[in-house]
């Protein structure tokens, strides 16, 4: 959390003085402190929480990050008349706050057993957590490969707004309405969590790929917003079974190794999606949509073949 509060502070003051490579360096070593920001603090819930709040707490959890992506973007976008960095200050001053609310957390070291460890070691055990237990390398590709099609919807947006809302201002109406989706389904999840992670993971995952087509197939606004609060409605569920997932899978010592890895992976993919569906917008709006799609469906395809079954009935089973 310090390195990213850093480095976009240093973003916000070299940003139009420095040479654009320096600035991308100071954006990736901001970047480094992303997994273990919504990675590996989420892993810690476990330990504040009775183990039947879990799913409850992960709901919660999940709900900050879409009221989030209501609250922001606005914001930061209101902040730009004040002057073109002072988006960038906003996320400076949370973090910073952050780290002083991070005192009051009750978070005590857990007792050593058995020899010693190192963080090297840690770091492999939690890559091989991810590899090794069968319901989390389903879940891990699944919702990594699946979450790296959600890009399409992002750099889809702009182009839609333009030929079906009229106009580019539409972008933010279109992403908007996928964020309120979210919202609402984190809500919900507040007084219903997740009782099946796994099936909710495949769930959510196939109801985002066929809201993403409707999405590139839809010939109006209103249809277009339609699939697009779905596409949104359907990322709380999935992302509070991936944690819940994560932690019934992997022993306390290296789950927040498999958070900050995992987060790592889906943020990694994520980008390297954006990039190739900016480049297939040459081909036009169809092609990055049907990129989006088929990243969803090889995700599902492979996660599933490498998975185990599904148990009629899942019961939730912490490790310990």
């Amino acid at each position: 959390m310090t390195v990213m509060a850093l480095g976009v502070a240093a973003i916000a003051v070299t940003l139009g003085h420095a040479p654009l490579p320096v600035v991308i360096g100071l954006a990736v070593v901001a970047g480094i402190g992303y997994p273990a920001l919504t990675g590996a603090w989420s892993a810690q819930i476990p330990r504040l929480v009775p183990t039947d709040r879990i799913s409850q707490a992960y709901s919660a959890d999940v709900a900050t990050y879409s009221v989030a992506a209501v609250v922001a973007p606005p914001l930061a976008t209101a902040l730009v008349v004040l002057s073109p960095t002072a988006p960038l200050w906003m996320p400076f001053g949370l973090l910073v706050i952050s780290l002083a609310l991070l005192r009051t957390v009750p978070l005590t070291a857990r007792a050593e057993t058995g020899s010693p460890t190192t963080l090297r070691r840690d770091l492999r055990a939690g890559a091989a957590t991810l590899v090794r237990r069968p319901g989390l390398r389903r879940t891990t590709i699944i919702t990594t490969v699946g979450f790296a099609g959600q890009a399409a919807i992002f750099v889809a947006a702009p182009i839609l707004a333009q030929s079906i809302g009229g106009s580019l201002g539409f972008t933010g109406i279109i992403l908007g309405v996928f964020a309120v989706g979210g919202v609402i389904t984190a809500a919900w999840l507040a007084r219903r969590p997740v009782a099946r992670p796994d099936r909710a993971v495949i769930a959510g995952t196939a109801v985002s790929m066929l809201a993403l087509a409707a999405v590139g197939l839809a010939p109006t606004a209103p249809l277009l917003l339609a699939a697009a609060f779905v596409m949104g409605a359907a990322e709380p569920p999935l992302v509070s079974a991936m944690f819940q997932i994560r932690v019934r899978e992997s022993e306390p010592r290296v789950q927040a190794q498999v958070f900050s890895t995992a987060a790592s992976l889906r943020m990694t993919a994520f980008a390297l999606a954006t990039a190739a569906s900016g480049w297939l917008l040459h081909w036009g709006i169809g092609a990055v949509i049907s990129f989006g799609v088929l990243l969803h469906l090889v995700s599902l395809i492979v996660g599933i073949a490498v998975g185990p079954r599904v148990p009629p009935r899942e019961q939730w089973a912490r490790r310990t």
